[in-house]
């Protein structure tokens, strides 16, 4: 038995070998992914025992002390980790709830445009401000809200919704609905080309026998766009669930400030800013911090997916 699983072994392997030097020029193409995937997403991976040292750069991860949980317990006893975590949580939670949906509905909209021409306008001019990065979108927006100089505090006062400037930027209360307003403006357009896609794939039959059937362009998108929608919203709504410890970096990053870090702060944020801002032991903190997160994301979208698979029978793997 042993001879014949090592006979099949062999020619399995040699099998593979075989395809590979058959389609040799196609792994040629895609080896330097895999370089890059080695290089950036692997190799890392090394650095995970600063989460279990007292990391000194001085001595590196084969000199520096061993500690075991100790910077765990720390991060959870951190007041800067459980405000981070806090907004986190809020600002993705107020991301699915406000704008999961949006691109969803936009893309129906978009679909029952006819006219061709105002249709393609109309997504293009959705789509550039996807291209713009977050530090010049940053820039715009503080221009606008300005309190002193900002076109939107001119406009209001101008007509007489508001006596005196607003601070936008740096109000506590406003901060979350001008990130949840600029988001959308970023990216909502580009969000909807994959459910524009989905739509793009319903057989054109099932809209005309609906049409025989006396079904208005609403209940068609009803019974129709939504259900061939499906798989695709429940594999966004995977991976939104799994990355609801990613917050936006970027986004807080370049449109946070001082006066309202106490609700801009995220797990993201508080790691760059631990890392490159705090002490030589600071430094297992902020990949202890980094850790932790990278394991609760990975949790959360296996669990994800297990619901999926049992309710729906779609599963991302």
């Amino acid at each position: 038995m042993q001879d014949n699983a090592m006979i099949y072994n062999r020619f399995i392997n040699n099998k593979t070998m075989k395809k590979i030097w058959k389609y040799k020029v196609l792994y040629l193409f895609i080896a330097p992914c895999f370089v890059l995937f080695a290089i950036f997403a692997y190799a890392p991976l090394f650095g995970l025992v600063m989460v279990f040292q007292e990391y000194n750069p001085v001595f590196g991860i084969f000199g520096s002390p061993w500690v075991g949980f100790e910077n765990f317990v720390r991060i959870f006893n951190s007041p800067t980790f459980h405000r981070a975590m806090r907004n986190t949580l809020i600002i993705s939670a107020l991301r699915l709830v406000f704008i999961f949906p949006l691109p969803i509905l936009f893309a129906l909209l978009l679909n029952e445009l006819r006219n061709v021409r105002f249709k393609k306008v109309m997504q293009t001019i959705s789509y550039m401000p996807n291209f713009v990065s977050w530090v010049i979108v940053a820039g715009i927006w503080y221009s606008m809200l300005a309190a002193d100089t900002g076109v939107v505090n001119h406009l209001l006062i101008r007509a007489g919704i508001i006596n005196e400037s607003i601070y936008f930027m740096q109000s506590t209360a406003l901060f979350y609905p001008v990130i949840l307003f600029t988001d959308i403006w970023k990216n909502l357009g580009f969000s909807s080309i994959l459910y524009l896609a989905s739509i793009a794939a319903i057989d054109p039959e099932l809209y005309e026998a609906a049409c025989v059937d006396g079904a208005g362009r609403l209940k068609q998108a009803i019974y129709i766009t939504l259900p061939g929608m499906k798989n695709t919203i429940i594999l966004l709504l995977i991976l939104a669930f799994s990355n609801i410890l990613n917050a936006g970096f970027d986004q807080l990053w370049t449109m946070g400030n001082l006066t309202v870090r106490e609700v801009a702060d995220i797990i993201d944020t508080a790691v760059l800013r631990t890392l490159t801002t705090g002490t030589i032991r600071d430094l297992s903190m902020g990949a202890t911090m980094g850790f932790f997160k990278a394991v609760v994301g990975f949790i959360l979208f296996i669990l994800a997916n297990l619901i999926s698979r049992k309710f729906k029978q779609e599963s991302l793997i």
